[in-house]
Parts: structure tokens; sequence; C-alpha cells
């Protein structure tokens, strides 16, 4: 019966140790598994925004006359390298807002010195030795990127609204008032707990920063509304392009609001939506935007 009991043991304690092996590595491969992602892809190089990172590969040959364990250190430090460029090149290009790059924010030291310092300390992934040169790719996640450019990027303006110069105002012709709920209770219809933005329908180009307007041109949602600590860590939205999964999402379950963008603006990036969805957003008790509560669904 001892025996019996401490065979049970056994088995119960190598039970818990694979599942802590489990629980220690999922997170790491989290990001493969998350389906419908909107990835945006350039010449070696991407940025997936629904799993938050960017993504790149370099590529490194073993000096001439060199081969063997030597050649593939050399050719793989090498490709290291050629990774590094191709990630800062990638990075450089990404939208901050609807004016400006992560590149426009390189000519300020404390920015710079921080974003190379995440370029040589990348994640690196997979490599491949074929006996002459080293392929190897690498990721940056986006919150590190974050952190760094947060601090100066300027706080969007209320007025004037879609990208009007200071001296000129452009007035939208009011949507017609939408009709009341007949029976709803106003006090549950406020308790929404995010929003789900559809720009499926049109050419949205994805943001660091973006801004949501009522047809009115009132701001609804921006970066003044947000926590900068969970604007660092999670972003200020999430990207999907599927819209049942987006719904459904933990960010903004389990009664977000379900808005279809009217129209775009300041180059595509920011996002006009009705009226009626704004004064729902902005009626939300607690306020969901605080913790980013907010997905775009996008091609």
């Amino acid at each position: 019966m001892r025996s019996r009991c401490r065979y049970c043991l056994k088995i119960f304690a190598l039970s818990v140790a694979l599942f802590s092996v489990c629980w220690h590595i999922a997170p790491v491969n989290a990001a493969k598994s998350v389906p419908d992602a909107v990835v945006v892809e350039k010449d070696r190089g991407l940025l997936d925004l629904t799993n938050d990172y960017i993504e790149a590969e370099g590529v490194g040959v073993s000096p001439a006359g060199v081969k063997d364990a030597q050649g593939k250190a050399l050719a793989r430090r090498a490709a290291i390298v050629d990774l590094q460029r191709n990630l800062l090149e990638f990075m450089n290009g990404v939208q901050v807002d609807a004016r400006t790059t992560v590149e426009n924010f390189m000519a300020d030291d404390r920015v710079r010195t921080e974003l190379h310092g995440i370029i040589k300390n990348v994640e690196l992934l997979d490599g491949e030795w074929d006996g002459e040169s080293y392929t190897i790719s690498g990721r940056i996640r986006m919150g590190h990127v974050r952190v760094v450019v947060a601090p100066s990027i300027p706080k969007p303006q209320p007025y004037p609204v879609y990208g009007a110069t200071p001296d000129v105002t452009i007035t939208l012709e009011p949507e017609p008032p939408a009709p009341k709920p007949a029976a709803a209770p106003k006090q549950a219809a406020q308790r929404y707990t995010g929003l789900v933005i559809d720009v499926r329908h049109l050419p949205y180009a994805p943001s660091m920063t973006f801004q949501v307007f009522d047809a009115s041109g009132r701001p609804v949602y921006d970066i003044n509304n947000v926590s900068m600590e969970r604007f660092n860590t999670s972003g200020l939205c999430a990207y999907f392009n599927n819209i049942e999964i987006a719904k459904g999402d933990l960010r903004v379950t389990a009664n977000p609001i379900m808005a279809k963008a009217a129209k775009l603006a300041d180059g595509n990036v920011n996002i006009i939506i009705s009226n009626s969805d704004a004064a729902k957003v902005r009626a939300s008790a607690p306020d969901f935007r605080k913790d980013c509560k907010v997905i775009v669904v996008s091609k």
C-alpha cells in the first residue's frame, strides 16, 4: 500500500513539474498562436500589429578562406549586425501619429540613444547556417519602443479638426440625431467594457497613436484619454482582422461598443465614427478609455 502511495506521489510530482515547464514556455510561443493577425510587411521586415512586435532578418557571410566553426561564428556575427540595421530601418518608418514617424524623433539624443540600445539587445530567434552564410531573425517588442518615444509624443489638440491649419475651420454636416431606445434602462446602456471600431472597408493606415472623432469633429478617443503606463504596455489599441475574434477578446469583453468607421482623415490615420457611437463612448461608466480598451479591426 505504501509503495503504491509513493508511486502516486511521484506521478503527481511529475505532473506538477510538467505543468510548470509548460506554464513558462507558453508566453514565449503565445504570439504564434493568435490567428488573424494584422501585419504590415516590407522588404526583410514586418510589423505584427496584433502581437505587437517588429521582426526582421539578417544575413552574414563567412570571410573568404574561413570555414567550419570559425566561419560560422563570424558569419553569425555579421548576420546580427545586418539584422540590427534592418530592424532600425524598419522601426524608423513606423508611424507615430498622423504627421510623424519614429525617424522624426531620432533628432532627440535621448530617444536615439535608447532606441539604439533596444536594437543592440534585440530578441534573437531562429538562425540557419548553410556552410557559407548565416541567416538569423529577431524581434523588437513595440512596448519597448513606446516607452522610449512616448515622452516626446506631442499631445493632440482637439481643434482644429481633421488636420486643418490653425486659420482654417472645417465644418462637417452633423448627423441626424439617433432615435432613442424605447425601453433600455439608461444606466445599463452606459455599462460598456470597450470599443471595437471596424475599418475593414476603408484604407486605414495603422499608427502608434491616432485620434477618433465624431461626425461633428469633436474628439472621442486619443492619447489624452489614456493612462500612459497602460499605453506603454499595451498600446493605444489592439488590432485584429476578424470582427468575431475582436469583440470576444479579453481587452474589450463583455459588452463592447461596436462601431463602424464612417470615414478616415489625416492620411487615413485618424478615424471618424458616428455621433451616436461617440455618445456611447463618452457616456460609459466607468470610462474604459483610460485602460486603452479599444480594438481596431483592419484588413
